[in-house]
């Protein structure tokens, strides 16, 4: 069984705007050392990477797609060129008042990829919301919570992607 990190985008790989939307090349900014940090994780461990996110309404004319790729794309051609390379990216368009199944905390936009097996014991997800902690829970995986204050279920905290390094 393979070794997973879940990993979320705004606030963890990428800094969140004040509006919550990375929908513009201008909002466009890393987390301080997650490039570096990634890079050691996919040099120096056999986790494989998958990134999940909340993108509320993606797809609406409030959200529309062609604000939302230029900044993705450019974020996964500048990880690529450090050699960090995603197995999987799931995206949920929802919007929280939806409760979708596949909205985070569920589950349900990871089934068929988790069907195929995961080491839970040695699985985690990373994020800066406390869904991503409730996802860990939910999957049954173990949680870093990026953030400078402890959360609840979170088995790990710190907004230092070096700390992350040396955690795992």
């Amino acid at each position: 069984m393979k070794k997973v990190l879940f990993i979320d985008r705004d606030g963890t790989i990428l800094t969140e705007p004040e509006d919550e939307q990375v929908d513009s090349l201008e909002k466009f900014r890393f987390t301080p050392g997650v490039i570096t940090g990634l890079a050691r994780i996919a040099h120096e461990t056999d986790y494989e990477l998958v990134m999940v996110t909340n993108q509320d309404g993606l797809g609406t004319p409030a959200f529309p797609e062609e604000s939302f790729w230029p900044a993705h794309n450019k974020m996964l051609q500048i990880l690529g060129d450090e050699g960090v390379e995603f197995a999987e990216i799931f995206i949920d368009r929802t919007f929280p008042e939806e409760k979708a199944p596949t909205r985070k905390p569920g589950t349900a936009m990871l089934t068929k990829y988790l069907s195929q097996g995961i080491d839970p014991e040695n699985s985690y997800v990373i994020g800066d919301r406390l869904t991503d902690i409730e996802l860990a829970v939910n999957i049954g995986c173990k949680s870093i919570y990026f953030s400078n204050k402890p959360a609840p279920d979170a088995d790990f905290y710190t907004r230092d992607w070096n700390e992350i390094c040396n955690y795992l």
